[in-house]
Parts: C-alpha cells; sequence; structure tokens
C-alpha cells in the first residue's frame, strides 16, 4: 500500500514536472495575433483573451506606457517580448497558464504579497 503511494506520487510529480515545460514561455505553439497599438495595459488584456493566458500586473505598472502594434503569428513569449519592448517590464511564467508583467526594480516581497 505505502508502495502504491509512493508510485503515485512520483506519476504526479512527473506530470506535474511534464506540464511546467510546457509552460508559455518554452512552448512551440503559436497564436495568431491582432493587437493595434494602444496603452500596454490594454493590449496585454488582448493578448491574454487571444491566447487563453491569464496575464496578471498592477494596472499602475503599465500606466502611462504605449505597446507597439501586433499582428502575425507568435508564440505567447515572443508577442510579449515584443509588446513589452520599449517598456521597463519584463514578464516571469508563474504556471502554465498565469504569466506576471513587472517591474525589475519593484520589491520582490511587495509582488509576493500581492500574488498570494
Amino acid at each position: 500500500m505505502r508502495r502504491n503511494v509512493s508510485l503515485c506520487l512520483c506519476i504526479v510529480a512527473i506530470a506535474w514536472i511534464t506540464r511546467l515545460a510546457a509552460a508559455p514561455g518554452s512552448e512551440s505553439v503559436t497564436h495568431h495575433f491582432k493587437i493595434d497599438s494602444q496603452p500596454l495595459g490594454t493590449a496585454l488584456q488582448q493578448l491574454a483573451e487571444q491566447s487563453g493566458i491569464q496575464i496578471i500586473f498592477f494596472s499602475q505598472v503599465t500606466e502611462g506606457l504605449q505597446s507597439p502594434a501586433l499582428n502575425g503569428s507568435y508564440t505567447v513569449s515572443g508577442a510579449l517580448e515584443i509588446l513589452l519592448s520599449g517598456s521597463r517590464l519584463i514578464f516571469r511564467v508563474i504556471n502554465p497558464k498565469t504569466i506576471e508583467i513587472f517591474s525589475p526594480t519593484e520589491k520582490t516581497s511587495t509582488r509576493s504579497r500581492a500574488i498570494i
């Protein structure tokens, strides 16, 4: 019985690791995006809608920033790199369906508290 539980836990761990390997930052799946040049926050919301990925950020982080237009087939990470180009912002993959946008100068403890 104990061996079966250990085996099940190993299988679940392997499945989870496999899902992480397929995270948006490492996938080869492309999506077709059509996003006009507009306020960055709005562009990120459109990217989330068009890709099915949850993108989280504080609205003040994107305040006053403009995104370039994005039209074509890209991976989610490729599309994010284009939309965030010229801004001070970066992204990190939290899990296969969630990406966080933040400023690299933002305090890590503040970000961690906000996500929880």
